[in-house]
């Protein structure tokens, strides 16, 4: 059974569990991690997905900037592996 397929099952059946918002979420903090690498991942995490905004933790306002920057990197990164336009613009707090 392919990935694709698979996927077709499952969103139902999660959104009728009401968990497909929280599974979501926990897929975006996971590839985000894997997005911006090993390097940078323990200074930085998503928090959570609302409505297409990703908020994300930084540990200083510079990192904040420069994944400002990166965002239509890591938006088509997110999107790509979630095979779906889930994350649309990211929001930066304090960690």
């Amino acid at each position: 059974m392919g990935a694709d397929r698979l996927r077709d099952l499952l969103d139902p059946a999660l959104r009728s569990l009401g968990v497909r918002g929280r599974v979501r979420e926990e897929q975006v903090r996971q590839l985000f991690a894997q997005a911006v690498g090993p390097a940078l991942a323990p200074l930085c995490r998503a928090q959570r997905l609302d409505r297409g905004a990703l908020l994300i933790a930084t540990a200083n306002t510079a990192l904040a900037h420069q994944l400002q920057l990166e965002s239509p990197r890591l938006i088509a990164a997110l999107n790509d592996a979630l095979g779906s336009p889930a994350v649309r613009r990211l929001r930066f707090c304090a960690m």
